[in-house]
């Protein structure tokens, strides 16, 4: 009976750890979809940073520089396991506002359907152990691009 209690005891604190390292994300909203940035193992994952951006298509003139913009406390951080294990991101609505300069040579007024960055963009940790989830709007992309940092610190003089 001692042995049957043991094992069965053995079985639940087993399944209590699995559960406990998989995290849970929510459903994508209507309108929104999930997109994980997966990133390739590297040496030495410390020295590098992500800066993450995100893209949309825009109507614009074809011969202005363009972007986008939206309120970055509409980008929240939350977490797979509370309190702080496997990040994930949300933007909770899909408001932005496009800016376009032209050039004083530009002549043109044509209009073109052209990828535009958002001004905004998030720093996060390299990490490759696991995908980092965006819940981003339908019509977004998700744009990143990798720093690299070297190990030595200087001093100010």
């Amino acid at each position: 009976m001692k042995k049957l209690l043991f094992i069965i005891s053995l079985i639940v604190f087993q399944v209590n750890i699995y559960s406990q390292n998989k995290p849970s994300y929510p459903e994508s909203k209507i309108g929104f979809k999930r997109v994980d940035l997966i990133l390739p193992k590297l040496d030495n994952e410390k020295n590098y940073k992500v800066e993450v951006s995100f893209g949309l298509e825009a109507n614009v003139c074809e011969c202005s520089v363009s972007s986008f913009s939206f309120n970055i406390k509409n980008l929240k951080k939350e977490y797979g396991i509370q309190p702080y294990r496997f990040p994930f991101y949300l933007i909770e609505n899909n408001l932005v506002e496009i800016t376009e300069s032209k050039n004083s040579n530009c002549v043109s007024e044509k209009k073109i359907i052209k990828k535009i960055i958002s001004e905004q963009n998030i720093s996060i940790e390299y990490q490759s152990y696991y995908p980092v989830p965006f819940f981003i709007p339908e019509n977004w992309t998700l744009e990143y691009r990798i720093w690299q940092t070297s190990e030595k610190f200087k001093t100010v003089k």
